[in-house]
């Protein structure tokens, strides 16, 4: 008896932090401090994505690299307790796509971790070289 209530204490935690992570927020704009940089993620609902470090900004629905539009969407991954967020990159004429990874972790409604490798050969993860925490700008 005491196997099956220590089981089902378990599934139902298991089962209420994954509800956490699908049930978050991404959309909005986040802002990350990294030394003397400011930073902000921006994902729309639409599925676009850019990001601003001072004044310059990558991504969006309408941007241009060497004179090719391009746009930056996402893709969320929520269902295991470290999310995964990819960042893919379409540029106008060419068939591939760039990815940046990225893995993230919640820290409440208003924040969340975020850590990538640039290095493609190796796992994600929090190191302190790779990852910040981005908090919800409410505009």
């Amino acid at each position: 008896m005491k196997r099956i209530l220590l089981f089902l204490i378990c599934f139902t935690a298991l089962s209420f932090s994954n509800n956490i992570n699908e049930e978050y927020n991404f959309i909005g704009k986040w802002k990350g401090e990294e030394k003397d940089k400011t930073g902000y993620f921006i994902f729309e609902k639409d599925g676009t994505a850019s990001i601003k470090i001072n004044n310059d900004i990558l991504g969006g629905k309408d941007y241009y690299v060497k004179g090719k539009k391009g746009t930056i969407t996402y893709i969320i991954d929520n269902s295991t307790k470290l999310i995964n967020i990819d960042l893919i990159m379409h540029l106008e004429g060419h068939e591939k796509t760039k990815k940046l990874s990225f893995i993230a972790e919640i820290i409440d409604n208003n924040s969340f971790k975020i850590g990538t490798d640039f290095n493609e050969n190796r796992p994600l993860n929090f190191s302190e070289n790779n990852s910040m925490i981005l908090t919800r700008v409410q505009e």
